[in-house]
């Protein structure tokens, strides 16, 4: 296994680089950062005593860990450490997987941006000085910047003359139509081998919350073929548009970092971190792009650390393992008892489905294609006998029933901890 350094890991896109990596049988992703973040909810291999971009030994210090790590490609996930990262490659111990300093610089500024792509019909109107003529609203945003942060429009002369003052603005039209995001991918020979043209349908903290297909992609490729001729791209990057008062796509920025829904692309079937991380190896790399329409929604998502440790797991059959009463297996409860049983717990079933149902257990599972062997123990007894009397207290061990009284029988008996079918998801380890 290749190891690949995620910088910044606890980063939105970093879990996804992560999530994208994980199960690769080549690379092992190892999530890093410079303090404590959500990598530890995770993956148990996590860094988070990195130093800081700015500090004066930070290359030496990143090196020693580089090391230490046996680490091989680093993934930048914010454009500040990818422009550190990239002025310090030569010295850093471990290839940058990221387009060329020159690109990465150019990106990071608008201005710099626009100027490298003069005469492209894509390119906003820019202003650089008051005239009569201006229609208002304009639009102004920091060189210097990403995304919308420090933006602003601009309504008066006065406002205009107030933004050219500040020369790390950049102004230029107003653009009120829809926002898109090109996922593309370029290999070591320059190739655009995959662009993926998306509708930012709803935007939270920055990030499209909802992405959606576009129907007509022919005017995306044509702007990301344009962009990838006249500038040195390699690995993934992507382009921000938006529509002018015409429809026409005007540019926004190009960024050389992962997005914060670069995995629309996986609902296609591409895995763009693996594809990056395979070419700065040297490999040659395709794709193939499933032809549908895919749409991606995003919502936080909850992860838990319980601090009680557990060898033996008892858990109930009907409406627990099984749902819609008895018709289907829950899933999530599924994965759950593999993961315990990856982790050598002790899976106890404890069920009365002999003795309340027409068929048998053994024949109920088969129906359900439930495995037996995933249960150490398989006890199936009467009604009138007590669950409580079937558990046994030599090693540390919890209790998984959808009902409440049998909850609490176990514990007022034991005091051991007791789970509804609900919440499977406080117990399942996303670090495994």
């Amino acid at each position: 296994m290749r190891n690949v350094m995620i910088f910044s890991g606890g980063s939105y896109p970093g879990i996804e680089v992560y999530y994208a990596l994980k199960d690769s049988v080549v690379f092992h992703p190892i999530m890093a950062s410079s303090y404590v973040d959500h990598s530890a909810f995770v993956t148990m291999d996590y860094l988070d005593d990195l130093p800081f971009t700015y500090e004066e030994d930070f290359v030496e210090r990143l090196n020693k860990i580089l090391i230490e790590r046996e680490v091989e490609f680093i993934i930048p996930t914010h454009d500040t450490i990818a422009m550190v990262l990239m002025e310090n490659a030569e010295k850093i111990e471990a290839t940058v997987v990221c387009s060329p300093k020159e690109t990465a610089e150019l990106c990071r500024y608008k201005s710099k941006t626009y100027e490298a792509l003069t005469g492209s019909e894509f390119v906003p109107k820019l202003y650089t000085e008051i005239r009569e003529d201006i229609c208002y609203p304009l639009f102004a945003k920091p060189d210097d910047g990403q995304g919308s942060v420090g933006a602003k429009q601009i309504h008066t002369r006065e406002e205009l003359a107030e933004a050219l003052d500040n020369g790390d603005n950049v102004v230029c039209e107003y653009l009120p139509g829809e926002e898109y995001t090109i996922d593309c991918f370029t290999n070591k020979n320059g190739e655009l081998l995959f662009m993926n043209p998306r509708r930012r349908s709803r935007i939270q903290y920055g990030i499209s919350a909802n992405a959606s297909y576009v129907e007509n992609e022919e005017p995306f490729q044509k702007l990301a073929q344009d962009v990838n001729s006249r500038i040195r791209f390699r690995g993934y990057w992507f382009i921000q548009v938006k529509e002018d008062v015409n429809g026409n796509l005007k540019l926004l920025e190009l960024c050389t970092r992962f997005s914060g829904t670069f995995n629309h692309s996986q609902g296609y079937g591409v895995n763009l971190p693996l594809l990056a991380v395979s070419d700065f190896a040297d490999m040659d790399v395709t794709l193939t792009k499933n032809n549908y329409k895919v749409t991606t929604d995003k919502t936080f998502i909850d992860r838990y650390r319980i601090d009680y440790a557990y060898d033996r797991v008892y858990i109930d059959y009907d409406d627990t393992i099984t749902s819609n009463h008895g018709e289907t297996v829950n899933p999530f409860v599924m994965a759950y008892l593999y993961q315990c049983k990856n982790l050598g717990k002790e899976i106890v079933l404890l069920t009365r489905h002999s003795d309340s149902k027409n068929n048998t257990l053994a024949e109920d599972m088969i129906r359900l294609a439930i495995p037996e062997k995933i249960f150490d123990k398989i006890l199936d007894f009467p009604w009138g006998e007590d669950k409580t009397a079937y558990i046994e207290t030599d090693k540390p061990g919890i209790f998984i029933d959808n009902s409440f009284g049998e909850r609490k029988k176990v514990f007022d008996r034991f005091g051991m901890p007791v789970f509804d079918v609900t919440h499977i998801a406080c117990l399942y380890d996303w670090r495994k």
